[in-house]
């Protein structure tokens, strides 16, 4: 039987995008809350042994907002949380990634502009 690594990402390895680094940084990461967008699928784990899909990215991509699609998600989730025994999902590692490079090269664009505006003044 197949061992689920409960509330741990998991990565695929043959993807031409698997990256050693990242998978480092996703596995010492301890979640507790992720941003819908990276999500493309849930998989509940229900007290009876059977399971249920949620397409996250798809209820995203049919939605009008982020907001009205965490609704969605969050009145699934609600409806069966007496029976649900863990989650296990998926994310758009690609996505993730591209997003904090963003963010890391917008903070790194900033911090260099000020010190070569305070080298200036000395």
């Amino acid at each position: 039987m197949e061992e689920k690594p409960s509330g741990k990402i998991l990565l695929d390895k043959n993807k031409t995008t698997f990256d050693a680094d990242w998978e480092d940084v996703l596995d010492s990461i301890n979640i507790k809350s992720l941003p819908i967008r990276y999500i493309n699928t849930l998989k509940v784990n229900l007290k009876n042994r059977n399971n249920m899909l949620i397409d996250v990215k798809s209820i995203v991509a049919n939605s009008r907002s982020l907001h009205q699609a965490t609704t969605q998600v969050n009145n699934i989730l609600s409806k069966n949380k007496a029976n649900i025994v863990d989650i296990d999902f998926s994310i758009r590692v690609d996505e993730m990634m591209g997003d904090i490079t963003k963010a890391k090269n917008s903070f790194a664009k900033k911090i260099n502009f000020k010190m070569k505006r305070e080298g200036k003044k000395k």
